[in-house]
């Protein structure tokens, strides 16, 4: 295939003229797990327990089952803050993502809910809706607010609450899990922080996934129909698109390594958005990195769509595997297709 196949929208990578630095992460894991065993709804194929036990690489999930995706973002938030050193009254802006949905609350979203919950009394507030990959568009969006001068202090976070609008009677219920993470954003020294970033979209060729209103029983193990906001992922679509999505994701990121002169290699670790283990595997090899280089909590989270990337960022900080100065690739794609990449140089 041609590398327009890959290529989504012609879009070119950006190098900033201010640099901005992660300053603080956080992240909040519901206490309540949940194993594969538990989807007692579930009656897998043949070749869906064979994908669960030789392609997927998850064994449990946290499951979000009396908390809601604003309570979960504002914990994330507050451990964000703490490790940056800001207080909330610093904030200028809180940048909010999720696939999530209230249908009994669309409006008014829940940034600011989250903003005033966090007593962020000087700052504004506003959601990204880019579906699975809003905490990329998230991101560039609380950068760009800084590098143009406009912002000093941005928060980003985003939360999912996934299992309980999740079908538990198809085995992709048993891909996902709950959870929040979050990133305190400023202006830092020279030769940290975003190096460069890339952004492409375009449909192609038809939607994977997403989330639409239905009655279904939730995830894990539901015993009554409820009708409300539910993720799905249309049939066959793993089979119809992977021989594409194995490619979006590393094309984006060799775009933007080509934008820093940077081979793969020089990148110290990347942070991809897991879908499930096999997929973290075809993107390593496309972009050509060991997958040592590839920090995966997929066994004990699964995964958390938008708020994948800075609970896997926190974890892989928690362990020290991002020490200052570190090459930090991140990556993420979403059906419809969207698709987008930044490096970073790590400056905590």
């Amino acid at each position: 295939m041609e590398n327009i196949d890959f290529e989504l929208s012609r879009t070119a990578p950006i190098i900033p003229q201010i640099p901005v630095g992660i300053m603080g992460v956080g992240s909040y894991l519901p206490p309540a797990t949940v194993a594969n065993d538990a989807f007692s709804n579930l009656e897998l194929s043949e070749s869906d327990r064979d994908f669960m036990e030789t392609k997927a690489g998850i064994k449990s999930r946290h499951w979000a089952r009396e908390e809601s995706v604003v309570s979960m973002a504002v914990k994330a938030s507050q451990k964000a803050l703490e490790c940056a050193g800001i207080d909330p009254l610093d904030l200028d802006m809180v940048v909010v993502t999720h696939i999530t949905r209230d249908v009994l609350q669309l409006t008014p979203p829940n940034s600011v809910t989250i903003q005033s919950a966090l007593g962020a009394n000087n700052a504004t507030a506003i959601n990204i809706d880019q579906g699975f990959t809003g905490w990329m568009y998230a991101l560039m969006t609380g950068a760009s607010f800084i590098s143009s001068g406009f912002y000093k202090t941005v928060l980003v976070v985003s939360a999912e609450s996934i299992m309980p609008h999740t079908d538990s009677t198809i085995m992709k219920s048993m891909l996902v899990g709950d959870g929040a993470g979050a990133f305190v954003l400023q202006e830092t020294e020279p030769g940290y922080g975003l190096q460069a970033f890339h952004l492409m979209s375009q449909q192609f060729p038809d939607v994977a996934a997403g989330v639409g209103l239905a009655a279904h029983l939730a995830a894990p193990a539901e015993k009554e129909l409820t009708q409300k906001a539910f993720f799905n992922i249309a049939p066959d679509s793993f089979q119809r698109d992977l021989p594409y999505v194995k490619k979006f994701l590393p094309f984006s990121v060799k775009k933007t390594l080509e934008a820093l002169n940077l081979d793969a290699d020089e990148v110290d670790q990347y942070i991809l958005a897991q879908k499930f283990d096999w997929l973290n595997r075809e993107w390593a090899k496309y972009i050509g990195v060991d997958y040592s280089k590839v920090h995966n909590t997929l066994e004990k989270h699964a995964c958390i769509e938008t708020a994948s990337i800075p609970v896997i960022t926190d974890d892989a900080m928690k362990l020290g595997k991002l020490k200052k100065g570190d090459l930090v690739a991140f990556a993420d794609l979403g059906s419809n297709w969207s698709v987008a990449s930044a490096v970073f140089r790590w400056c905590i």
